[in-house]
């Protein structure tokens, strides 16, 4: 990578300290909603999702902290304060059913491939420690390091797979989220919405003039 290249990187990782805060704050749908079903629609358009994964590293390593992931099993491990991918490397999440809970499959950009390759390469054997931000409802929102998984194999194809410390609705949240910001940086295409009927009922026909058809018979 030149210095040129570099210096565009590390400007584009600069502002996701406040990209998300300024996608809970934008709103991006507006409008009224008029039936229960184009209501929930609308809700679920304006949820959004972030997530990060961060490397483990050295207790003593600079710029690292300590984070404890899963609940019920906790497992706790230093990790690089910087993450080396983030919701903005991500094409595609979707929901996949996994012996042991509910599974999140990641599809990544061309970057997001890159990132992912270099570093399962040149750390194997260690874990990534996964944290998740995701709105729950209105101008709410739920933080949780959700996996940890362990690098036992390069991954060349910039897509990746966890078991989350979550339940399937929280699940759902998250993955939805993650599409809708895909959706905003343009990393997918949005979704056509299926054409409203706008045709006009027909007009009912007059009653017959029973006294009219009568003269018109004769």
């Amino acid at each position: 990578m030149n210095s040129k290249q570099g210096t565009k990187l590390r400007s584009w990782r600069a502002a996701i300290n406040t990209f998300f805060p300024c996608l809970l704050a934008a709103g991006w749908v507006a409008g009224c909603a008029t039936t229960p079903e184009a209501k929930l629609e609308k809700e679920e358009e304006k949820e959004v999702a972030a997530i990060r994964l961060h490397l483990e590293t050295k207790d003593d390593a600079p710029k690292s902290r300590v984070v404890s992931v899963l609940r019920n099993n906790p497992v706790t491990l230093s990790v690089d304060t910087e993450p080396f991918l983030d919701e903005r490397d991500i094409v595609r999440a979707r929901l996949v059913d996994a012996l042991g809970g509910t599974a999140i499959a990641i599809d990544c950009t061309f970057h997001g491939r890159l990132a992912l390759e270099m570093t399962s390469v040149s750390r194997l054997g260690r874990r990534m420690a996964v944290v998740s931000t995701w709105t729950t409802g209105k101008d709410l929102t739920e933080t949780r390091w959700l996996a940890a998984p362990i690098f036992r194999e390069p991954l060349r194809d910039g897509a990746f797979s966890f078991i989350a410390d979550c339940s399937r609705e929280e699940a759902e949240h998250i993955v939805r989220g993650l599409n809708n910001v895909a959706i905003k940086l343009e990393n997918q295409p949005k979704p056509p919405k299926a054409a409203k009927a706008k045709a006009k009922p027909a007009a009912p026909k007059p009653e017959e003039d029973p006294i009219k058809a009568f003269k018109e018979a004769r």
